[in-house]
């Protein structure tokens, strides 16, 4: 059970109607955390940006290599409710259910390739010691493989979905509707 009762579209103000209307209109739907979020309204807005610009504003990053690095934290967050609904993404996106299942032992798996587990690296040592990732090897293999910007990203993502998760645990968002349970 939610701590706190998301803020249905009915009971919203006019200012946090139009913010979930931003939101379902370019992401699709407006999730539980959002919702949520509402009861913040001063971070309502500026969350809710950021999630729209991550979900679908544009990218360094192709979209299946986005969706790897934020359904890998949201793993290695142990958060299910986003695990279920961007698990649904990542297949949408390129990634089959044999990769997905494989995150946990991608470092041996033939499933990815070196640029998809440099990502994968990154996403564990961001979310488990990211003031000590100081392998230069590994910086140089990242730099090799991608650009500044789309590693900045990357840990945008990982920081955001971190953050989310952490709200989700916390205040023990519901889960988001997903076709297999909307009545």
């Amino acid at each position: 059970m939610p701590r706190y009762l998301p803020v249905q579209l009915d009971s919203a103000n006019a200012d946090i109607q139009a913010v979930y209307r931003e939101v379902e209109r370019e992401v699709g739907l407006v999730p539980q955390f959002i919702k949520t979020l509402a009861h913040s309204p001063n971070y309502l807005k500026p969350v809710a940006d950021l999630y729209r610009a991550i979900m679908a504003g544009e990218s360094s990053l192709s979209d299946k290599l986005r969706h790897l690095v934020i359904l890998k934290t949201c793993k290695v967050d142990r958060c299910k409710p986003t695990v279920k609904h961007l698990t649904r993404l990542a297949l949408d996106a390129g990634w089959t259910e044999e990769q997905i299942e494989a995150f946990e032992a991608y470092a041996e798996s033939d499933l990815f390739n070196y640029y998809e587990k440099d990502a994968l690296s990154l996403v564990e040592q961001v979310l488990e010691r990211p003031d000590d990732i100081s392998e230069p090897l590994f910086w140089t293999q990242l730099d090799n493989h991608f650009t500044s910007d789309q590693v900045v990203e990357m840990i945008t993502l990982i920081g955001f979905f971190n953050m989310i998760n952490r709200l989700i645990h916390t205040v023990e968002i519901a889960p988001d509707p997903t076709p297999e349970n909307v009545e």
